[in-house]
């Protein structure tokens, strides 16, 4: 979490909110999914469990008192909760990076990646490794408002384990996906932004220079904006939307319509392909969107800046069709950190509960910025984008792919 990672994405219903509040609350069955008991259950049984533990306590079963968590403990607004999903087995390993977090929240309240180097290397120095239970976890963000659930993880049986935990509490899920009116679309878009590339010269030059040098024999473009775009993408296009989408690896391009894709890690080895033959197209790629916009120096110019706003991976797995979920892979916001710095000086002293609310109102935002992009890129109508299956129990919405 708060850095580049993998998630999925399903459908909740808002009804079912009081439910999961009443489950979550002092003498119900919060006990009975609470990592405090499920851990327990699996040392002395030796059989998998599973148990959530609160956004600000990832390893809240192993304090002096095991947290088993009230309704609050889950909160993070008034409709949103946050926790850790965690599913246990009985192997002799252990999760240190949880530790890292759990001691970093408690002694200086924000997420270990927050803290200066000393900081991280006094937390390191207090997490030894030790024989536990072999146990997986990762977050999960609970919006009511947008009735969506984002969890950490693109496995299918984790998915599957988490709605069924969910559904005991009493909350209503149903399955999602990206649906842009047909199967290709995610080819159709990724190949709309590399049509409409406005550096081709740029970066052919590029690709020319590393066909004769050696990355380090080339010398870097004065102009540091450009730079980056020749160095980063295989393609940068102005939207629909007056936003910008650029093309980077990890990608596949195809050269010809029946051949299998080739993989490819350097974007001007992508680039030359693309141009190798009339027919190439990219079959995936890393996919960053951006903001453009331009400030004045102190010597009144005006100078261009180039802000990303996220990233996101578009290949043939955009859904988890066997979890009934999208997929947000490869997804980050590279001013998350910054914008959380910032936050600090504007509010004064941030605690984990911040942080946790800022990255689900950033996903959502992102979400939002993504379908817009796709409708106006490929003229589709403004309803399509993340849906319910036509026919899903829980929800009349149709248009599944």
């Amino acid at each position: 979490m708060f850095g580049r990672g993998s998630w999925a994405v399903f459908g909740v219903k808002a009804a079912s909110q009081a439910i999961f509040e009443a489950s979550l609350a002092p003498s119900s069955s919060v006990s009975s999914v609470s990592q405090a008991t499920a851990i327990l259950t699996t040392k002395s049984e030796e059989v998998p469990s599973t148990g959530i533990n609160p956004y600000n306590k990832p390893r809240g079963d192993e304090e002096e008192t095991p947290v088993q968590g009230v309704t609050e403990d889950y909160r993070l607004g008034p409709q949103q909760f946050g926790f850790w999903f965690v599913l246990n087995d009985f192997e002799d390993v252990t999760h240190p990076k949880s530790k890292q977090e759990g001691i970093a929240y408690e002694n200086a309240q924000k997420p270990f990646k927050f803290l200066k180097k000393e900081e991280k290397e006094l937390v390191e120095s207090q997490v030894a490794a030790s024989a536990v239970v072999a146990r997986k976890q990762f977050p999960v963000l609970i919006d009511f408002v947008g009735e969506r659930v984002y969890a950490e993880t693109t496995n299918v049986e984790e998915i599957g384990a988490l709605r069924t935990m969910l559904e005991d509490l009493g909350v209503k899920t149903y399955n999602l996906a990206w649906q842009f009116g047909g199967f290709d679309w995610n080819v159709k878009f990724v190949n709309a932004i590399r049509e409409g590339n406005m550096f081709d010269k740029q970066m052919r030059d590029r690709a020319d220079d590393l066909r004769r040098f050696r990355p380090d024999e080339i010398e870097k473009l004065e102009d540091k904006m450009m730079e980056n775009i020749v160095s980063s993408y295989f393609a940068l296009a102005e939207l629909e939307t007056g936003q910008w989408a650029g093309l980077s690896v990890p990608a596949k391009i195809r050269l010809f319509a029946a051949s299998e894709p080739s993989g490819e890690t350097s974007v001007s080895t992508a680039f030359t392909l693309l141009n190798l033959v009339e027919d190439a197209q990219v079959a995936s790629a890393a996919v960053t969107f951006q903001a453009l916009d331009s400030k004045f120096n102190k010597k009144g110019e005006e100078k261009q800046y180039r802000t990303d706003l996220f990233t996101i991976d578009i290949n043939d797995k955009v859904n988890i069709s066997d979890a009934g979920s999208a997929a947000l892979r490869g997804f980050d916001m590279p001013q998350y950190k910054k914008d959380m710095k910032r936050h600090g000086k504007d509010r004064g002293a941030l605690t984990v509960q911040d942080y946790w609310i800022e990255w689900l109102v950033g996903m959502k935002t992102s979400v939002n910025i993504f379908v817009d992009n796709v409708t106006e890129t490929l003229k589709l109508d403004k309803k399509l984008g993340l849906l319910a299956y036509e026919g899903s129990e829980n929800s009349d919405a149709a248009g599944a792919e």
